[in-house]
């Protein structure tokens, strides 16, 4: 959350940007942003329909706390008067309105029933560690995901991820939807 604002001020934040549908550059802890218009909010995620070289990329989905701020000036309207006039402003209301984000169980079940694989950015012991695939099983506490490499392959046995250790989830991204085909 940004550091000058309340709580409640930075959710009123969040909200002007999805109901103005606003280009915006979200700030995460780590140092690293994401490009992108914020489609949905709760208590404990954003959901952003990330943005790459005027093309919709996919969308995130950022546990909340791990928000500093998010950036709306004259570079970002610039670009978001672009996406407009380009017509390549396309939000999926459909995946919005299905995927829940009340809590990550019922997130993680929600991405699930659509049929999307997953990425999920995690750290572990300080390391970071990416995890691929498709959804499993999900329970109170975690994801497991069946996990394939960059030559397609599975690996033996299921990645179990807590949600406590999540710092991203990536899905309905070019990646994910073709290479998913491929596998072996």
């Amino acid at each position: 959350m940004a550091k000058d604002l309340t709580e409640k001020d930075f959710k009123k934040l969040v909200q002007k940007h999805i109901k103005k549908t606003n280009f915006v550059k979200v700030n995460l802890k780590d140092g690293s942003a994401i490009f992108g218009f914020i489609v949905k909010f709760s208590d404990h995620f954003m959901m952003i329909e990330e943005t790459y070289d005027f093309s919709m990329a996919g969308i995130k989905i950022v546990p909340y706390d791990k928000v500093t701020g998010i950036r709306h000036n004259e570079y970002d309207k610039v670009s978001q008067y672009i996406y407009v006039q380009e017509n390549i402003l396309h939000l999926n209301r459909d995946i919005i309105d299905k995927t829940d984000l009340e809590n990550g169980e019922t997130l993680f079940k929600s991405i699930k029933k659509q049929n999307f694989h997953c990425s999920i950015e995690t750290k572990k012991n300080k390391e970071f560690v990416f995890t691929i695939g498709e959804i499993l099983e999900v329970d109170s506490k975690s994801v497991t995901i069946k996990n394939y490499n960059p030559a397609g392959k599975f690996s033996k046995k299921p990645h179990k991820i807590s949600f406590k250790s999540i710092d991203l989830i990536n899905f309905n991204d070019n990646y994910t939807k073709v290479f998913r085909k491929y596998l072996k």
